[in-house]
């Protein structure tokens, strides 16, 4: 069954009040075979909006300005925050193209035909780069995807590793951006500052390895532009990206104050706080993911993850355990304190 498919389920589950349907639906997004409920108001991670593609990235406009970006393309924003931040990088004088309206496009789970076309695409630059990724993108074939790379920026490597990902089975199945991310995460460790899953990465693309060098010299440019415009966000925004997460989909995952040890798919957390990732636009997403995960993290202090199970757990005692399903869905994030 096609990811998309598995979201509609869980959509259309949570209209119809089905909580029996809701939680066979998430563990199916999940790939949980099994596992505890909490009951609707049991105490939760707080939400935090860790991944937004409905602004713009703070670390790109400000490479955007130093220079360290000739184009930066700032996606899925609605009318009212696309046409300001238009005007605005106008009046810096860069040159600006606008898409839309569209229907959101990052996720597989607003796919449907559900999803409003209500977004718009600001690119900007100093040259005439903004009008022609907007041109490259439009051609939906491997080479505009290789053109519109190359005017951003992006490795060449990245954007080949990218372009071959597009046509796997995987992508097919899951959507390009769950494909390319466990390319990622089940290669080599990944540099922290290379990290696919936070807005305020240096990176706004998934790089075609975890230690791929020329990706790491495209996030030392853009960092080094935060550090000079902002010393004390960067500091932040280093802290951020070295937090520990517990991945299970693009749009789902939970951040923990901590420390972990191990590899994508066998490590282990222990931590003081965990933060579900929010997005106002995914309420039935985020409300069962709460119940059927969250709810049993916040009691927790420790969490391990392994190719058969999930477990967490509180002062040495186990508090819930999850059987996986195949193929495994869940990944750490577990990066180590690095120069760059």
């Amino acid at each position: 069954m096609r990811l998309t498919e598995r979201y509609d389920r869980l959509r259309e589950a949570d209209a119809r009040r089905d909580e029996d349907g809701c939680l066979r639906a998430f563990h199916e997004i999940a790939g949980l075979a099994d596992g505890p409920v909490a009951d609707e108001g049991a105490p939760t991670p707080a939400r935090v909006a860790w991944l937004r593609y409905d602004r713009p990235r703070r670390v790109d406009l400000l490479a955007l300005r130093a220079g360290a970006r000739p184009v930066a393309k700032f996606e899925d924003l609605d009318r009212r925050t696309a046409l300001g931040l238009e005007q605005r990088l106008r009046s810096e004088g860069f040159r600006t193209a606008v898409v839309g309206p569209y229907a959101r496009r990052f996720d597989v789970a607003l796919s449907t035909p559900s999803g409003p076309a209500e977004r718009y695409l600001v690119a900007a630059s100093r040259g005439a780069e903004a009008e022609q990724v907007i041109e490259a993108e439009r051609d939906r074939s491997p080479e505009g995807a290789r053109r519109a790379g190359r005017l951003l920026g992006y490795p060449p490597c990245c954007v080949e590793r990218f372009v071959a990902l597009e046509r796997t089975p995987e992508a097919a199945s899951d959507g390009i951006n769950e494909a390319a991310l466990r390319a990622l995460l089940d290669g080599p460790p990944v540099h922290w500052a290379l990290h696919p899953l936070c807005s305020e990465s240096p990176v706004g693309f998934v790089p075609c390895g975890g230690r791929c060098p020329l990706a790491l010299d495209f996030a030392r440019r853009v960092l080094a532009a935060v550090e000079r415009e902002d010393p004390t966000g960067a500091a932040v925004l280093r802290a951020q990206l070295l937090r520990p997460m517990l991945i299970v989909r693009v749009g789902l995952f939970w951040i923990f104050d901590g420390a972990g040890e191990g590899s994508a798919r066998r490590g282990s957390v222990r931590y003081s706080r965990v933060a579900a990732q929010d997005d106002p636009s995914l309420p039935w997403l985020y409300a069962w993911g709460a119940r059927a995960v969250g709810a049993s993290l916040a009691r927790g202090d420790t969490v391990t993850l392994d190719e058969e199970s999930l477990l967490a757990g509180e002062g040495g005692r186990t508090v819930a355990r999850w059987a996986l399903s195949q193929p495994m869905v869940p990944r750490w994030w577990l990066p180590r304190s690095e120069a760059l």
